[in-house]
């Protein structure tokens, strides 16, 4: 599954649908508006339908929040426009009932075949695998859930954002921050793909690049890269 606007379809998101074949099930896309796309099987969902969320965004800030020592824009403070992750989370995973659920970000594009069972075999006997970045909030540009176990953490991080206990997270409001928080609070077995790869995390260290998903999915990182996969 993966969410997008309409002008991320421009932006991305048609390049990752297209080479969503690549996968082995099929994509689910969760959009904020109208949009011209067809999966393979059809099926597009509109975040519009998720139960709370329309109602939720309308109480989150955006990135005027706070300030933000990573980028002077402030996007870790910009929990109306992160939120929604959460939310499509678990509305698929609701809808799912049991099985493991992959997300994967718009801005990634799948370029070749992944094997049957990559996602199983990445989570072992964990409820979820995630791309760490050590003392970093964690990117989510890929997670997979074990669902109906992990379903109890999509509904607390999704709870977060509607009950306003997110501005308790000291470090930023994302769905990395409050996925992270989620699983320690809720003691999650989880497992981190990432963490160990690299001595010196920051924000241009591209965890899909280096977790097991780097031969087969790249993560167009940046306005740059966002730009190249249009042309």
């Amino acid at each position: 599954m993966t969410s997008f606007s309409p002008e991320g379809e421009v932006a991305y998101g048609r390049r990752m649908a297209n080479s969503a074949h690549r996968w082995p099930s099929p994509l689910t896309i969760y959009v904020d508006g109208w949009i011209g796309l067809q999966t393979r099987d059809g099926d597009v969902r509109h975040t519009a339908d998720i139960l709370g969320w329309l109602e939720t965004r309308r109480t989150l800030p955006t990135e005027a929040g706070k300030p933000d020592t990573y980028k002077p824009t402030g996007y870790l403070w910009n929990a109306q426009k992160f939120a929604v992750k959460c939310f499509v989370w678990r509305d698929a995973a609701e809808r799912l009932e049991r099985g493991v659920l992959t997300w994967l970000d718009a801005d990634t594009v799948i370029r070749k075949r992944v094997p049957n069972g990559l996602s199983e075999r990445l989570l072992g006997t964990a409820d979820v695998a995630y791309l760490g970045r050590g003392a970093m909030h964690p990117e989510t540009g890929y997670v997979a859930f074990r669902i109906p176990e992990a379903l109890p953490l999509l509904r607390w991080c999704c709870d977060r954002y509607t009950s306003g206990k997110f501005r308790k997270i000291k470090t930023g409001w994302t769905d990395c921050h409050v996925l992270r928080a989620g699983m320690k609070k809720l003691r999650v077995p989880a497992v981190d793909l990432t963490s160990h790869k690299a001595s010196d995390w920051h924000s241009k260290v591209d965890a899909v690049a280096l977790s097991p998903l780097g031969p087969y999915v790249t993560h167009l990182k940046g306005k740059a890269a966002k730009r190249e996969a249009t042309a």
